[in-house]
C-alpha cells in the first residue's frame, strides 16, 4: 500500500487541476489548427475565459459522485449527462441520440458513431479518475472505461485508461518513463494506439526532435477529423517526453503541434501538474491564471476556485473503494466502503450490438434500381484506333466503364416500380452496397417516409462519397453532384416537415468502388446544426 500525506495529496492534486485550467486556456484559441502554430510561447494567445468541455464533463462526473457515491456505473452517468449537460457536439450528440432511443452503453458510443468513437471526448475526462483512485491504476481504468464506453470505443478508451493509469500513478511515482510503462499495460498490443505509442518512445530514445516525431505520428495515424485521439495522444506523449516534466515546455510542445490543442495541452498539463504539485510549479507559472475557471454545464458548485475544486475532489477520494493508498493526516474521518472487488464491466459483443439495435425503432428505406449505362465516348480521332478499320465498336475505355447521371430521370412513376429491397437503417446510414452487390457505376432511389409529430423545420445533416439529389415531399431540397471522402457532416440544409408522413426520395451516384450515404435530422431551434440535438421522435 502506498502512503501520501493529505497535504500532500491535496496539493499534487490542485496541481493537476490548475494544468488542466492552464493547458485548456492555452490551446482553446488555435483549437482544430491542423497544422504547426507558430508561437512562441502559448502566453501570448491563452485565454482563461473560455468554457472547455474537458473539464466541463468532470464538473458533471463530480457531482455524480458527491450525489450518489462512488459506486457507481455508466448509466448514472448517461443520465446526468442527459439532465444537466446540454453538449451534442459530435460523439457526444451520437451518444444523447442513442441513449435517448434506448441504447445503453457500451453500444450507446458504438451505434451511428463510426466517424467520432475514436474522438478525444473522452479522454479529455480522465483525471477525476486518476485523481480518487490515486496509487490505484487498475481501478482509475475501471472507472474510466466505465466513461468512455458512453459516447467512445476502441482507441479512445484505451486512452482514457491510459491517461487515468498515468494520473492516478503519478501521485506516488515522478519518472516519466515508469509511469508510461504503467499506462501501456492498458492499451492492447495490437491496437493502433498502441503502435503509435511505441514509435513515439523509440524516437525519443533515438534523440530525435519532437517536430521529426510529430511528423512521424501524422504520416502513419493521421485523421481527416482533428478529435482523432490516436494521432492527438501522440502528441501528449511527444509533449510529456519532449518537455521533460516542465510545465511550460510541455504545454508548449503540445499547442505547436496543433489539432485539438485544448484537449492535448491539457492532458499533458495536468499530468505534469500532479507529478509537481501545485506547490512545485513555481510562481511564473501559476501567476498566468487567476483562482477561476469556467463552467459550461448545469451543475451547482460550490465556487469556481480550483482550489476549491481540488479540496472536493480529495474529499472524493477519501470515499471511494481504493485499498491501494492510505491518505494520511485528512481533514475529516471519512469511510470507504468495504468488501469491494472491482466494478462489473460490460464489454461490446457482436450479439450485444445486434440486441441494442433491437431497441431502436429503424427507418424502412425502399431502394430502386440499379440503373446505368454503357459509359458513351468517342474514339479519340488524334491517336490510332484500338479496332480493325471500318469497325464500329466503342473505345475500349467504355468497354470497361459504366455511367449513370444525377440529372437523368430513371424513374418517372415509383408506383409503377417495384423496389429491389427494402433496408431497416437502425443508424443515419443506408447501406446501399450490402444490399446492391453489383459492381461498377450506377445510380439508385431511396424512398422513406419519416413521420413528424408537428409541422416543424428540422437540419438535414448529409454524409456522401458521391453526388446525391435530397427530395422532400416533392421538393428538391439539397444537390451536390461530386466525389467526396465520407464524412457524416459533408452536406446540410433546412428542410420543412409537415405533421404526419413526409416522403423522404434520395437519388444516388456511384462512381467509384463504393457508396457511402447518411442522412440524419437535427432539431432546429435558430442555432446551427453542430450546436443542436438530433431528433429522436422521427419514425
Amino acid at each position: 500500500m502506498h502512503k501520501i500525506d493529505y497535504g500532500t495529496f491535496l496539493d499534487k492534486i490542485h496541481g493537476c487541476w490548475y494544468g488542466k485550467c492552464l493547458g485548456g486556456a492555452a490551446g482553446a484559441p488555435v483549437e482544430g489548427i491542423k497544422k504547426v502554430i507558430e508561437v512562441g510561447d502559448f502566453s501570448e494567445i491563452f485565454n482563461p475565459d473560455l468554457p472547455n468541455d474537458d473539464l466541463d464533463l468532470q464538473l458533471l462526473w463530480i457531482d455524480v459522485l458527491q450525489n450518489k457515491g462512488t459506486i457507481i456505473n455508466s448509466c448514472d452517468l448517461a443520465d446526468a449527462w442527459v439532465e444537466k449537460c446540454w453538449y451534442p457536439f459530435s460523439e457526444y450528440g451520437y451518444f444523447l441520440k442513442n441513449y435517448m432511443r434506448g441504447v445503453k452503453p457500451p453500444y450507446s458510443g458504438i451505434i451511428n458513431n463510426s466517424f467520432f468513437k475514436e474522438g478525444m471526448g473522452c479522454p479529455i475526462r480522465s483525471e477525476i479518475w486518476g485523481i480518487i483512485s490515486a496509487g490505484n491504476p487498475k481501478l482509475a481504468s475501471e472507472y474510466a472505461y466505465m466513461d468512455a464506453c458512453l459516447d467512445h470505443a476502441d482507441n479512445s478508451v484505451y486512452a482514457e485508461q491510459f491517461l487515468a493509469a498515468i494520473e492516478a500513478m503519478a501521485f506516488v511515482e515522478s519518472d516519466m518513463n515508469k509511469l508510461i510503462d504503467i499506462g501501456m499495460e492498458y492499451v492492447p498490443n495490437d491496437s493502433k494506439l498502441r503502435k503509435c505509442f511505441d514509435m513515439v518512445r523509440g524516437l525519443h530514445k533515438d534523440g530525435v526532435d519532437w517536430l521529426s516525431a510529430r511528423k512521424a505520428v501524422l504520416n502513419k495515424y493521421s485523421h481527416p477529423d482533428f478529435t482523432n485521439v490516436v494521432q492527438n495522444l501522440g502528441f501528449v506523449l511527444i509533449a510529456l517526453l519532449w518537455g521533460n516534466g516542465d510545465m511550460r515546455d510541455t504545454i508548449n510542445i503540445a499547442l505547436k503541434c496543433g489539432y485539438d490543442t485544448d484537449c492535448t495541452c491539457a492532458s499533458a498539463a495536468s499530468i505534469v501538474g500532479i507529478i509537481k504539485g501545485y506547490n512545485g510549479l513555481g510562481s511564473e507559472i501559476t501567476g498566468l491564471i487567476n483562482d477561476y475557471f469556467i463552467c459550461g454545464v448545469d451543475v451547482e458548485r460550490k465556487s469556481d476556485s480550483i482550489r476549491d475544486l481540488a479540496e472536493e475532489t480529495a474529499l472524493i477520494a477519501l470515499k471511494t473503494p481504493n485499498y491501494e493508498i492510505e491518505i494520511e493526516n485528512p481533514p475529516i474521518s471519512a469511510e470507504r466502503p468495504q468488501n469491494f472487488d472491482g466494478f462489473k464491466l460490460e464489454y461490446p459483443t457482436e450479439e450485444g450490438l445486434i440486441n441494442a439495435k433491437k431497441s431502436i425503432n429503424p427507418i424502412k428505406w425502399e431502394i430502386y434500381g440499379p440503373y446505368f449505362d454503357q459509359l458513351d465516348q468517342p474514339i479519340n480521332p488524334d491517336f490510332p484506333s484500338p479496332h480493325g478499320e471500318g469497325c464500329v465498336l466503342p473505345d475500349l475505355v467504355c468497354m470497361v466503364n459504366s455511367e449513370a447521371f444525377l440529372d437523368r430521370e430513371y424513374i418517372t412513376d415509383f408506383e409503377k416500380e417495384t423496389p429491389a429491397c427494402v433496408i431497416d437503417a437502425y443508424e443515419d446510414f443506408i447501406e446501399i452496397d450490402e444490399h446492391l452487390t453489383l459492381e461498377g457505376q450506377m445510380c439508385c432511389y431511396a424512398k422513406a417516409v419519416i413521420n413528424s409529430p408537428k409541422d416543424q423545420k428540422v437540419w438535414a445533416v448529409v454524409g456522401n462519397t458521391d453526388g446525391f439529389r435530397l427530395t422532400v415531399n416533392g421538393e428538391n431540397v439539397l444537390e451536390k453532384d461530386e466525389i467526396r471522402l465520407w464524412t457524416p457532416y459533408n452536406n446540410f440544409t433546412l428542410i420543412d416537415l409537415k405533421e404526419g408522413g413526409n416522403e423522404i426520395l434520395v437519388k444516388l451516384l456511384r462512381r467509384t468502388e463504393s457508396l457511402k450515404f447518411s442522412i440524419g435530422m437535427r432539431i432546429y431551434d435558430g442555432n446551427h446544426w453542430h450546436k443542436s440535438k438530433w431528433h429522436t421522435d422521427l419514425y
